[in-house]
């Protein structure tokens, strides 16, 4: 016999939630940040497909689709764009000629992201009444608008920027002529701490074909492997040199409105490496930062010592200039000694 008390069954509680972990509470909490700006969520904009770098942006590659993750703190930075041609054909250019140097800065405006073009080529002294003239004469142009996809952690911008590579954005491209986006896309990126690299395959058909492509008959088109490095400027700026053309430098030019003279003076000032003494007061010092030149890995070995010689056989000019060890000439590291080394960071010379 079973008694009552015997048949009284407990009513069945609910199980206890499982407790998020921190990197969910996270991904929760950039999902709501971006549904309360009216944005996707992060993680449909960068999905688990993404192939992700990081260094001074992140980086995500989606199919032919690369976004930039760009940090609140590289915002309004000076940046360095140079692009140079990896490989080329047709006769049009060399493998290693550069199309563009210019100085970039990324601005956030409400949810989009613009890149500015910054020229120095005018300048004055900020303290006096002509600065502001100066100022207003060189507003710096928009290179491009970007909307903001979504935003990551610590409210980092991520934007879509593969048209600055595979279209006809005159501060960027590298194919001369007509580009044809279809037959424009990304090749490689990479992301290192100071700078990110981009390879992209462009191809145009040339308003004026080279003298070895003009036959009979409509234009070929021609494709370039493009290569764009974004570096991030010093915060502190090099202290400038005056050229003297008696000496052999490069130089680049700047024309000064902020002199006490009745006219603006052109000023050229040298091209040179950020050479600091570690003590500046000691007449014979070793550098803050040396000159560290790579040996090229692609080199042959019988050539390697006497390229290393001819690096190292400048140190005595440098001591005359009172540099210790200033030029050093190193092998660039095997993949087995140091895998993360590359060429392509701009913390190496190679």
């Amino acid at each position: 016999m079973l008694s009552a008390q015997g048949c009284f069954l407990r009513p069945r509680q609910a199980p206890a939630p499982a407790r998020r972990t921190p990197a969910q509470l996270r991904t929760d909490s950039i999902d709501s940040a971006n549904s309360a700006a009216g944005l996707k969520p992060y993680s449909s904009v960068v999905t688990r497909a993404a192939i992700s770098r990081t260094g001074l942006f992140k980086t995500h590659r989606l199919g032919d689709t690369l976004y930039f993750e760009i940090p609140r703190v590289e915002l309004n930075k000076d940046m360095l764009l140079v692009g140079r041609f990896a490989r080329t054909g047709g006769g049009y250019t060399y493998g290693g000629d550069g199309f563009t140097e210019r100085v970039l800065r990324w601005e956030r405006q409400g949810n989009r992201v613009l890149l500015r073009s910054v020229t120095f080529e005018i300048t004055a002294d900020s303290t006096l009444p002509v600065y502001r003239a100066v100022r207003q004469a060189s507003y710096p142009p928009v290179v491009a608008i970007f909307q903001i996809e979504a935003y990551g952690p610590d409210s980092s911008a991520v934007i879509d920027v593969t048209r600055l590579y595979t279209t006809s954005v005159p501060e960027f491209v590298g194919a001369r002529g007509s580009l044809d986006e279809k037959r424009s896309y990304i090749e490689k990126v990479a992301a290192f701490p100071n700078n990110v690299e981009v390879e992209a395959t462009q191809t145009a058909t040339p308003d004026t074909p080279p003298e070895s492509q003009r036959t009979p008959g409509p234009v070929a088109a021609a494709s370039v492997l493009a290569h764009w490095s974004m570096i991030r400027l010093p915060e502190r700026p090099m202290l400038p040199r005056l050229a003297d053309k008696r000496v052999g430098f490069f130089s680049v030019r700047q024309t000064d409105f902020g002199t006490g003279e009745h006219r603006s003076v052109d000023r050229s000032f040298i091209t040179r490496w950020r050479l600091e003494k570690k003590f500046p007061d000691s007449a014979m010092s070793h550098p803050v930062r040396p000159i560290i030149y790579y040996v090229d890995p692609a080199t042959p070995k019988q050539w390697i010592p006497w390229i290393k010689k001819g690096i190292e056989d400048w140190q005595p000019a440098f001591e005359a200039a009172g540099f210790r060890r200033a030029i050093i000439a190193r092998e660039a590291p095997t993949l087995a000694e140091d895998p993360d080394w590359s060429p392509d960071d701009v913390r190496h010379t190679v």
